[in-house]
């Protein structure tokens, strides 16, 4: 079975996690109107007979204003090192 993994980056409140919603046809991120609701990167799984792939969905990318800013802003860059594919 082939496999890869596919990260979503991009601004707060950009739609990543609507947009892997959307991907998987079932509600499996939280989405709000508040920025920055994923605050850690998050794994889904989408598995087919042929192949499987692996969505992160990660923090909005934005300049840190703080301690959380600047955790969150760690985790989606780190993300950038771990994927096949990423989407921005």
């Amino acid at each position: 079975m082939k496999s890869g993994f596919i990260a979503l980056l991009g601004r707060p409140n950009a739609g990543k996690s609507t947009l892997l919603n959307a991907l998987l046809s079932q509600k499996v991120a939280i989405i709000s109107d508040k920025p920055q609701t994923t605050r850690n990167k998050i794994q889904f799984i989408y598995t087919e007979k042929d192949f499987q792939i692996i969505f992160l969905d990660t923090p909005g990318i934005q300049m840190p204003k703080n301690k959380l800013g600047e955790y969150m802003l760690k985790i989606s860059k780190s993300t950038l090192e771990e994927v096949d594919v990423i989407t921005f």
